[in-house]
């Protein structure tokens, strides 16, 4: 396999050290629009061989170019570009590039937007005709969540409702940024939900409920928030309501900021600019923490641990009598990710490995057409597991019927 991986910061650099310590692909190759960011993120042993160059996603044409021969394209960019003002989703460029140079695609989120598909949806048509797979939205949440999804509906003969909680939660001093500033302000905007067999949108944290989870997470507030797994599951699971929540530390504080107007995106008057608050903290925000500086906090006590969880719930009918399938994973805490890959953090080391267990099991399979996790054959999603399996991420399943 030739590899080809789009954006080398926090979670792409992952992605690479991963798919050369297991040996995924015979050639990897880098891509990012800054040198010095994506050699400084490549710093290790594993990867020092690797070959980095410089493109923008922003030039189709450039990158179809770079993209010729690779037999996957993994899009670990973040969803949008600031251009101005604008955002710009970068999935349909980084598609188009795809497509024309004859690739396989793979990223792990989609933009969304006020639309209720995920944009990748749009080129189903376009990859099927080229032969070729485009797996969207896979990573662990989205991505592993969705096949969880999948997985716990087929042991119910129907499904009323899915949900999905995620939980990211630091404890120490210091406060690490775990996504690119992009999706960190995205989980400001208004949450796409699907209630009664129809679309809503939600105001951002404006629902919330306890859930009562394994240890060390314990009791756990968690609110409705944007999540990309709304965007296609839905439209794949046959189900009348979708539900996703999150909590932690990390939401505690997206959370904080939205309810002091910090995320909003509506323009005030500062001398004589006009200029959001959105748009400000976007400029201001520092990056994903560099690897050294995830190893130097943890180390000095700064970031004591971290944890990141994810627990599927699907509710239905087993012949006539009420049923309740579950998934819960919990991931390696940042300590346990500090021995296993140095320098990943508690999200970027599951959402990586997600990724490279995907592409393992992709192997020598043909597929073809725009695919998210619950809609992949289910011997892949097999496959899948077996391969996080054998990296220890264990997946707890339960099962009851509400007899009586």
């Amino acid at each position: 396999m030739r590899l080809a991986v789009l954006g080398c910061g926090a979670v792409g650099s992952v992605v690479a050290r991963l798919v050369a310590l297991k040996r995924v692909a015979e050639e990897i190759v880098c891509f990012d629009r800054s040198l010095d960011i994506a050699k400084r993120y490549l710093s290790f042993e594993e990867v020092r061989d690797v070959p980095v160059e410089q493109v923008d996603a922003l030039n189709t044409e450039e990158l179809a170019a770079k993209l010729k021969g690779f037999d996957f394209a993994v899009n670990a960019l973040p969803t949008f570009a600031r251009v101005g003002r604008r955002e710009v989703p970068l999935n349909p460029l980084v598609m188009q590039a795809a497509l024309k140079a004859g690739a396989g695609y793979v990223d792990m989120a989609c933009y969304g937007g006020k639309r209720v598909r995920a944009e990748q949806l749009a080129f189903a048509r376009e990859f099927a005709d080229a032969g070729l797979p485009a797996v969207i939205n896979f990573g662990a949440s989205p991505g592993l969540a969705n096949v969880l999804v999948r997985e716990a509906c087929e042991d119910l003969d129907s499904v009323e409702t899915v949900r999905v909680v995620s939980v990211e939660d630091q404890r120490g001093s210091a406060f690490v940024i775990p996504w690119s500033r992009e999706e960190m302000l995205m989980s400001a905007t208004p949450v796409l939900a699907y209630r009664g067999g129809r679309f809503v949108w939600l105001e951002p944290f404006g629902e919330s409920t306890v859930f009562e989870l394994p240890e060390p997470l314990g009791t756990v507030r968690c609110y409705a928030i944007l999540n990309d797994e709304a965007y296609t599951i839905p439209h794949f699971v046959k189900l009348r309501n979708f539900q996703y929540y999150a909590g932690g530390s990390d939401v505690e504080t997206l959370r904080a900021l939205y309810r002091l107007g910090i995320l909003s995106g509506e323009r005030v008057r500062i001398g004589k600019a006009l200029v959001s608050p959105r748009e400000l903290l976007y400029h201001i925000l520092p990056p994903s923490p560099a690897p050294e500086e995830v190893l130097r906090m943890v180390r000095e006590g700064e970031l004591e641990d971290a944890y990141f969880a994810i627990e599927v719930a699907a509710e239905g009918e087993v012949g006539d009598e009420p049923a309740e399938s579950r998934r819960f994973v919990l991931f390696p805490s940042q300590r346990k990710v500090n021995e296993l890959l140095p320098g990943a953090t508690y999200i970027t080391y599951p959402t990586a490995l997600c990724t490279v267990a995907l592409l393992r099991a992709l192997r020598g399979r043909r597929l073809r057409g725009v695919l998210p996790g619950e809609a992949l054959p289910k011997h892949v999603r097999k496959l899948v597991l077996e391969h996080l399996e054998e990296d220890k991420i264990v997946v707890n399943e339960e099962f009851k019927v509400k007899t009586g």
